[in-house]
């Protein structure tokens, strides 16, 4: 325990009288928050903590999770109805830039099967007559077999009927194979929440940790953290970017948080892909596009709607600097840059 001298006693009541909560002066100084109080108001002759407001005991929410270095930002995935030809078009540069960290900035999950939209018609035909067991099994005795043999087993397990994506099974299922994938690809993964994770809550109607999502997801080790923030903070050289998903999807969405937060702002849930400024012309405003395949997804694809277009994109920050990529960039070019 600290020893708590004439000095110490001085040093909490600079710390306190100059702004700083009780639990701020406990953290700083390495003691509890009650030992702080007690000895701040047996220094200063106030009256004793018992008779004054006390202090809230419940969390507050400002901590979000924070990273430093380059990092491939990846908005509203949404798998398993990704577009796997652009995230593998990524993916591939992050490689050849020699990107180690992975920011989901929200959707990472559809949850289409927790949906809350109206049901809509469907194709007929059969589930897949595989579950994700007798995939794995099947994978595992392929590694066996030769190159010939290997490469039809394959092509049988991929030629299984395709899902609806009703089944709550089938998809997570579906949804477990591509994130064991995208985690042999990288290092270390942020996963920001999204309003489609919040289905999950809305689903068991309970609050819940939202580590209970890599649980589910069977994502249980120290490359993955998720808090319950549907932001979180990447420094790369200095610079601070806010990797977001935000309640409003406006066109000057982005715009107003950089405005608001004095930060370039990488946004996700709008699917529209701009690349703006605040008015001061400091802060990039980005909203940085989609990785979801739409033509999966019933809601968007079956009925038209007058909307701004949604593109396929993603965001690389390296050193510093912002690299927005979509489906018009030369991926060729890119990967020579070193």
């Amino acid at each position: 325990m600290t020893a708590v001298n004439t000095a110490l006693k001085q040093r909490i009541i600079e710390l306190h009288e100059g702004g700083l909560s009780f639990s701020d002066v406990g953290r700083e100084l390495g003691m509890p928050t009650g030992t702080v109080k007690t000895h701040y108001y047996m220094a200063t002759g106030q009256a004793s903590a018992r008779k004054r407001i006390p202090e809230s005991r419940f969390i507050r929410y400002d901590e979000p999770p924070t990273i430093y270095g380059d990092a491939l930002i990846l908005p509203d995935v949404e798998i398993p109805f990704h577009d796997s030809d652009f995230l593998n078009r990524v993916i591939d540069l992050a490689d050849a830039w020699g990107i180690k960290q992975v920011v989901a900035a929200g959707d990472l999950m559809h949850f289409d099967s927790l949906s809350g939209w109206e049901p809509n018609w469907h194709n007929n035909g059969d589930k897949s007559i595989l579950s994700e067991a007798d995939e794995i099994a099947l994978m595992d005795l392929a590694k066996g077999l030769s190159k010939v043999k290997q490469a039809k087993l394959m092509e049988i397990i991929g030629n299984t009927k395709p899902l609806d994506g009703k089944d709550f099974g089938d998809e997570m299922g579906e949804a477990r194979k591509v994130l064991r994938a995208l985690s042999d690809c990288f290092e270390s993964f942020v996963w920001v929440l999204g309003n489609h994770e919040g289905r999950l809550i809305r689903a068991i109607n309970s609050p819940t940790n939202p580590n209970e999502l890599l649980n589910l997801m069977r994502l249980n080790d120290e490359r993955w953290k998720i808090a319950p923030y549907y932001f979180c903070i990447l420094n790369s050289s200095g610079k601070e970017f806010r990797v977001t998903h935000p309640r409003t999807s406006s066109d000057n969405a982005a715009r107003m948080l950089a405005t608001q937060y004095h930060q370039h702002i990488l946004m996700g849930h709008s699917h529209k892909l701009m690349y703006d400024f605040d008015p001061s012309g400091q802060y990039a405003a980005i909203q940085m596009g989609h990785c979801v395949d739409e033509m999966r997804l019933a809601y968007a694809a079956q009925r038209d709607a007058r909307r701004n277009c949604h593109m396929l994109g993603a965001v690389i920050v390296r050193d510093g600097y912002i690299w927005l990529l979509h489906e018009h960039v030369d991926w060729k070019m890119l990967r020579k840059i070193v």
